[in-house]
């Protein structure tokens, strides 16, 4: 008679186990899901490669064409800041490092506009290489 209470007691915790196991399992599916369809990877991608964009590309040729002047001047030459399409940064990560992210803004459950879609880059004191604000504005239509 002992061994049947043990085992109906092994059989329980498995069964709760299982169910528990089941329950976060599902809400994971459900979090990354709802991610996914709000273009969550879009908006961290975009992030990413604007970053890179300013750092690596937009920065480095400012300094050139900019080369003599005082930079902290140039820069305030340009209040707004600087207004870079999505498709250009596109363009240019596929260019320089043969890396084609349009897939992250063009998925089966939404997709991004890359003409409208936009970042603004704002320059700030003491005018180095990580010395910006950015502002992003990411254009998506779920399908």
């Amino acid at each position: 008679m002992k061994m049947v209470k043990n085992h109906s007691n092994i059989v329980m915790k498995v069964t709760v186990i299982l169910i528990l196991v089941g329950i976060v399992a599902a809400a994971l599916a459900i979090v990354f899901t709802h991610l996914y369809d709000n273009s969550y990877f879009a908006e961290k991608k975009f992030e990413e490669l604007a970053k890179n964009y300013y750092e690596n590309t937009l920065y480095e040729d400012f300094i050139t064409d900019h080369d003599g002047e005082d930079i902290g001047e140039a820069f305030k030459k340009i209040p707004a800041g600087f207004r870079v399409k999505l498709r250009q940064i596109l363009n240019s990560e596929f260019l320089n490092s043969n890396q084609n992210y349009r897939s992250y803004f063009d998925t089966k459950s939404y997709t991004c506009d890359t003409n409208t879609s936009d970042v603004v880059f704002k320059p700030h004191e003491p005018y180095g290489k990580k010395d910006y604000d950015m502002e992003i504005t990411l254009n998506c239509v779920k399908l």
